[in-house]
């Protein structure tokens, strides 16, 4: 496995057991989550033989669904939080454009799929709030045994 996904993946458990039990995730898991992201992206830079640009033009455009979620987040007001969005930044940081987004996008799928069941089982009540971070670390397995294999 690679470190990048390893790192995700585990900070990803961590962070999606808080937003589960509390709604929001505390700022020193963030704080170690951007700097073990931020470490990959550098240990990425200084240890493979690839060209150096690639690879911070790699990370500095996977920083662009977390930037868009974070804007969401600004504009909606919080209805997806901030930390999301730098959840989002860091995956991207660290995996690239590409995976953060098929990311995103597995995460936003799995919201969507229970946001339905909940409206049709529950009566659609108004003020329902749903966990986004761990749909962010099921698309993130999902992503590794898909992109990675």
């Amino acid at each position: 496995m690679n470190l990048g996904w390893m790192i995700n993946m585990t900070m990803l458990a961590f962070c999606s057991i808080q937003d589960i039990k509390e709604k929001e995730v505390s700022l020193w898991k963030l704080k170690i989550y951007g700097f073990l992201s931020l470490a990959v992206c550098l240990w990425d830079i200084l240890t493979i033989e690839k060209d150096t640009f690639s690879l911070i033009e790699k990370s500095l455009l996977g920083l662009m669904p977390g930037l868009f979620l974070l804007f969401i987040a600004k504009v909606t007001k919080e209805a997806i939080g901030y930390g999301d969005g730098l959840i989002l930044l860091f995956i991207g940081i660290s995996l690239g454009f590409w995976e953060s987004l098929g990311v995103l996008f597995t995460g936003l799928l799995g919201v969507f799929l229970t946001s339905v069941l909940v409206f049709f089982c529950c009566g659609g009540k108004k003020g329902f709030r749903i966990p986004f971070i761990p749909f962010l670390f099921t698309g993130m397995a999902g992503g590794y045994f898909w992109l990675e294999k």
